[in-house]
C-alpha cells in the first residue's frame, strides 16, 4: 500500500498464504440381506452414503443385472421372480449437493429352489398291494369266454388292488405290477399254457378297466410250471389266521382239491425302485364263493373234455 502524502518511502507491502483444497466426493457402501436367495425370493439392498465435506447426499440410480430393483431413500428391494440362477449385481449411486457422485455394487447370489422331496410312500398301502394272489374257477377263462372265471371275491380283490396301485403311482410313478399266470397240473402242457395266458390277460384287462395304466403292468404265463407243492399249500393253510381249527382240519382232509385250487391263480408282484413285493398266496377259504373256486367233482364234470387223441387227462384245470 502507499501513502500519497509521503514523497519518499511511503509504501509498505505484506503477503498471506492459503491452501486450495479439492472437493471430496461422497462415499457409498451397500449390503444385501439376504445375500443368497432362491429364485422368486426378494433381497433388500441397504446403502450408507456420506460426504467427507458434510455436503447433503442422496442415493439413487438403482440398477440390477437380473430380476428387477426398486427403491427409495437408502434402500431398495431386488425381486428375483423370473431371474435365472447365478449372481445378480445391484448398482447404486450416491450424489451430493455439489453434483459429485460415487457408485458401488452389491452382489446377490440367486439359486434355483431345491427339488421337492420325494413323496412319502405309505407303507400300509405298500403292504396292501402284496396281500393276495387272484384265483380262478376250473378251466376258466375259455377261448370263447375270455372274461370268464373271476368270481365276485376275486373281482373285489382286484378292485382294491387297482385303487391302491393308482394311489401308489402318485409317489412312485415308475412302479409296476408283474402278473404271473398259473394253472394246476391237470391238462396238457399246451392247454395249461394257453389257459394261464388267458388268466393273466383277464387280470390285466380288469386292472386297465379300473384305471391302472397299461404301461405299468407286465405279464408272464407259466402254465403248470412252478406249481405250489403240497407242503407249501399245507403250510399256507396251517398259518392262515382266518381259519378256525375245524375249518383248517376240513381243508387239510381235502388237500388234493385244495392244491389244485391254489394253483389256479395269478400272482401279483409289486416292483418299485429298490424293492420287490410278492403277493401272499393266501387262498380265500372263507370267501362266500370259495366253493365255486375250489370246485371239486361237480366242477370237474363241467370242465371241457379232452379231445380224442389229446394228451390231456380227463380233468382240466
Amino acid at each position: 500500500m502507499s501513502d500519497p502524502k509521503v514523497k519518499k518511502g511511503g509504501e509498505a507491502s505484506c503477503t498471506s498464504n492459503f491452501t486450495v483444497k479439492p472437493l471430496n466426493p461422497p462415499q457409498i457402501s451397500c449390503a444385501a440381506n439376504p445375500g443368497t436367495v432362491e429364485v422368486g425370493t426378494p433381497s433388500t439392498i441397504t446403502c450408507t452414503c456420506t460426504s467427507p465435506d458434510n455436503a447433503t447426499v442422496t442415493v439413487g440410480n438403482w440398477t440390477s443385472s437380473a430380476g428387477s430393483i426398486a427403491g427409495s431413500g437408502n434402500s431398495a428391494t431386488l425381486t428375483t421372480t423370473g431371474a435365472s440362477a447365478g449372481p445378480a449385481t445391484v448398482n447404486a449411486t450416491c450424489t451430493d449437493s455439489r453434483g459429485l457422485t460415487a457408485s458401488t455394487a452389491s452382489t446377490v447370489t440367486v439359486n434355483n429352489p431345491p427339488p421337492p422331496p420325494p413323496p412319502v410312500v405309505d407303507k400300509v398301502l405298500e403292504a396292501r398291494l402284496a396281500l393276495h394272489s387272484v384265483y380262478f374257477v376250473t378251466a376258466k377263462p375259455t377261448e370263447k369266454e375270455p372274461n370268464a372265471g373271476l368270481v365276485k371275491s376275486q373281482e373285489q380283490t382286484l378292485e382294491a388292488l387297482a385303487t391302491d396301485f393308482k394311489k401308489y403311482l402318485e409317489a412312485k410313478p415308475d412302479a409296476h405290477l408283474t402278473l404271473e399266470g398259473h394253472a394246476d397240473v391237470r391238462g396238457s402242457v399246451p392247454y395249461n399254457q394257453a389257459l394261464s395266458e388267458r388268466r393273466v390277460a383277464r387280470v390285466k384287462s380288469f386292472l386297465i378297466e379300473h384305471g391302472v395304466p397299461e404301461a405299468n403292468l407286465e405279464t408272464k404265463a407259466l402254465g403248470k410250471e412252478h406249481n405250489l407243492t403240497s407242503d407249501e399249500v399245507k403250510g399256507s393253510v396251517e398259518q392262515n389266521p382266518e381259519l378256525t381249527k375245524e375249518e383248517r382240519a376240513r381243508v387239510l382232509r381235502n388237500m388234493k382239491t385244495i392244491i389244485w385250487a391254489s394253483n389256479r391263480r395269478v400272482d401279483v408282484t409289486l416292483n418299485a425302485t429298490g424293492q420287490t413285493e410278492t403277493s401272499v398266496r393266501q387262498y380265500p377259504f372263507n370267501a362266500a364263493d370259495s366253493l365255486t373256486l375250489i370246485g371239486g367233482r361237480e366242477a370237474a364234470k363241467k370242465a371241457p373234455a379232452a379231445k380224442k387223441g389229446a394228451k390231456a387227462p380227463a380233468k382240466k384245470k
